[in-house]
């Protein structure tokens, strides 16, 4: 039986070929248990342990935009395929746990040793070798009855991995007036547990154009907006504490920016100054159920309806610089982007005018 997380990640890595995330499975780990905090602290730890996968999802769907500041001349149109690949930071590797901080967790354990107040705690993209277990213990009002929840938390190590790949397919189409128009769709795909889908759309201008004098300079340059929006869906039914629950994710990126270039025979130098806005959201909705024990020893569960809802927002500032190899209508580029994750672009494409 999958997990709750191990499921909403797997149908991400699954549509995605993101294959690292679907590896978690295999520590066999129930991030469910998650829930058994109180519901503050139970979002609270689910946003620093997964947090980081949803910055470099998001700073990677703004990257792989363009491989030249040149619109095509119209008719014409490119298709190109991309792999970004986000570094995450130290501190998107581990989280500072205070006990403090929570109200329901009182010490945190980490490799079988005795709990301590404070710790470094890995996230997902931690260095793999430091499991946490956090030691819950706490009160809840349920149906005019107090009941008292003592039990754990496992937190696995991270993948040692610290990187998020984000796969994209784009389509540019020569408009008239120095303007490319730029999609990015992957319809729904969908099966029995789950479904994710794909939408994108960018407009490149070249600007020089209308500035006296501009035209003349020996290179181009270009303002460039886009925009992509990732969803996806995941039925929880059948897990070990809901028969109803689902979970949703939605992730959207937000990025501008100037762009300059220069052919030289077939390599073209480019680069890019911008910033980037991402947002992103975690639900599980539905009925869930957690274990407790009433002040009389006698033990029920308790029902959490919709328990988590969580917003992730980052961006900023970015500067890109890279290079095109163009052989007839193959296209080949890389790039490198100093931003929040710093971010590879490798992607491979076909143009024509």
């Amino acid at each position: 039986m999958k997990s709750v997380f191990t499921k909403v990640f797997s149908c991400l890595g699954l549509a995605l070929f993101i294959v690292v995330l679907s590896s978690k499975e295999s520590k066999g780990q129930d991030f469910s248990e998650v829930l058994k905090a109180q519901g503050d602290d139970a979002e609270k730890l689910l946003e620093n342990y997964v947090g980081p996968f949803f910055t470099g999802f998001g700073v990677g769907m703004a990257n792989g935009w363009y491989n030249t500041a040149a619109p095509h001349k119209f008719p014409g149109f490119d298709l190109t395929v991309s792999v970004n690949l986000a570094s995450v930071p130290q501190e998107g590797q581990v989280f500072k746990f205070n006990a403090s901080d929570y109200s329901s967790i009182s010490g945190v354990s980490q490799n079988g040793g005795a709990a301590q107040s404070t710790a470094d705690v890995e996230t997902l993209f931690g260095p793999g070798d430091t499991e946490s277990e956090l030691q819950l213990s706490y009160q809840r009002e349920y149906q005019g009855q107090t009941y008292t929840v003592n039990s754990a938390v496992e937190l696995p190590s991270g993948f040692g991995f610290p990187y998020v790949p984000t796969p994209v397919a784009q389509l540019g189409i020569g408009l008239p007036k120095g303007t490319d128009l730029k999609l990015r769709l992957m319809p729904t795909i969908a099966s029995e547990d789950f479904s994710i889908s794909l939408f994108g759309i960018g407009v490149m201008h070249d600007f020089k154009q209308w500035i006296p004098g501009m035209k003349v300079l020996p290179f181009d340059a270009s303002v460039l907006i886009g925009y992509t929006k990732l969803s996806a869906e995941n039925s929880f039914a059948g897990s070990e504490i809901t028969d109803d629950g689902t979970g949703e994710i939605s992730v959207s990126s937000l990025t501008y920016q100037i762009l300059v270039s220069k052919k030289l025979s077939i390599l073209t130098v480019y680069g890019g100054f911008g910033a980037n806005s991402i947002k992103s959201n975690l639900k599980m909705l539905g009925t869930y159920t957690i274990e407790a024990e009433a002040s009389n020893g006698a033990s029920a569960d308790i029902e959490l309806q919709d328990p988590v809802d969580l917003m992730f927002k980052s961006g900023g500032a970015r500067a890109t610089i890279g290079l095109r190899l163009k052989l007839a209508i193959l296209t080949l580029h890389g790039d490198y982007t100093v931003q929040k994750y710093n971010t590879i672009t490798a992607g491979v494409g076909f143009s024509v005018r």
